[in-house]
């Protein structure tokens, strides 16, 4: 891996556990710090974010995370409803203990961090082997972060996304493909629903 890849996977990282907030700014020089490397790696990382659409920058003032917008919302969701099905899909009948286990245990993890909610959602799209499709996830899970704390913690809407998490992961040790696919749909359908009508809300206030 090489250190760009490095400070990328950092950043990814840290945008899924709700460490960089809506509008903060990423300094070179602070992030080079952080993470130990050169600015330079930092440069071309700062600028494979940007370019994937999970950090923006500003003339003369560098790079921001973006904030919440209610057009982001729709774009991310109708993208995780294009991508996600297929992921799950193909994977249900080629799920493993292993995987079965690593979802429970993602839903078992009190820290409740859009983190968490990738780790759940990633152990059962793996079994797909479809390499390239989970790397467009886990950037799609990157840049919804945000917006997936804004539900579940400001919203209310931790205890129905854990209610469909269980059901979801219920119906895949079932094999029941037909069933986990309705319940992903529901599932994104639901927090897609909630976040427009409050971003909207905002913006109209």
């Amino acid at each position: 891996m090489s250190t760009v890849d490095r400070v990328q996977m950092e950043l990814m990282g840290e945008l899924l556990r709700g460490e960089l907030a809506p509008g903060s700014r990423l300094g070179q020089d602070e992030v080079a710090d952080r993470i130990g490397v050169s600015k330079i790696p930092v440069r071309e990382a700062l600028q494979r974010l940007a370019a994937l659409g999970l950090l923006r920058f500003e003339t003369n003032r560098g790079a921001f995370v973006p904030h919440l917008t209610v057009a982001d919302a729709v774009e991310n969701f109708a993208l995780r409803r294009a991508i996600e099905p297929s992921l799950l899909e193909r994977a249900v009948d080629r799920l493993s203990l292993v995987d079965l286990a690593e979802a429970e245990q993602a839903l078992a993890d009190d820290t409740g961090t859009a983190e968490t909610n990738w780790r759940f959602h990633r152990a059962l799209y793996r079994a797909a082997d479809w390499r390239r499709g989970l790397a467009m996830v886990e950037i799609l899970h990157a840049a919804v972060a945000p917006y997936v704390v804004l539900y579940t913690d400001d919203l209310g809407g931790s205890g129905d996304s854990d209610d469909e998490h269980e059901r979801l992961l219920d119906a895949c040790r079932r094999r029941d493909t037909e069933t986990a696919l309705e319940l992903l749909h529901i599932h994104l359908s639901r927090a897609e629903r909630t976040l427009v009508d409050h971003l909207g809300s905002e913006a109209v206030g």
